[in-house]
């Protein structure tokens, strides 16, 4: 299953679907947009992990988790931009990185 995350497209159409919540939740046009929110960055982060392990960057998890802490700190939210920044460069790196060819072994040790 996480291996269709080695297809460039799908991960970043996945990103796209899943940021689209944490925009509309930001600009106050759904209602109960804490619950989606969290929710959206639950999935960003899992399809990010997925991403960062087929790829082999296991810290691009940690560029969404920016993005979150940005967004729930008060004093960082009044900085707007940096959210999307963080988020665009998530799908940049998470995309342009090439898929690293794992044997069955490595596949097996990575668990």
């Amino acid at each position: 299953m996480y291996k269709a995350f080695s297809n460039t497209r799908l991960f970043i159409m996945t990103y796209l679907v899943l940021a689209l919540p944490t925009y509309l939740a930001d600009a106050g046009m759904i209602a109960n947009n804490s619950l989606l929110y969290a929710l959206s960055m639950v999935g960003i982060w899992a399809i990010c992990l997925l991403r960062g392990t087929i790829i082999g960057k296991h810290w691009l998890v940690l560029i969404p988790s920016v993005a979150f802490v940005f967004d729930l700190t008060p004093a960082l939210a009044a900085i707007t931009f940096v959210p999307y920044l963080y988020h665009a460069l998530a799908i940049l790196l998470g995309a342009a990185s090439p898929s690293i060819a794992l044997s069955h072994r490595d596949t097996y040790e990575m668990r």
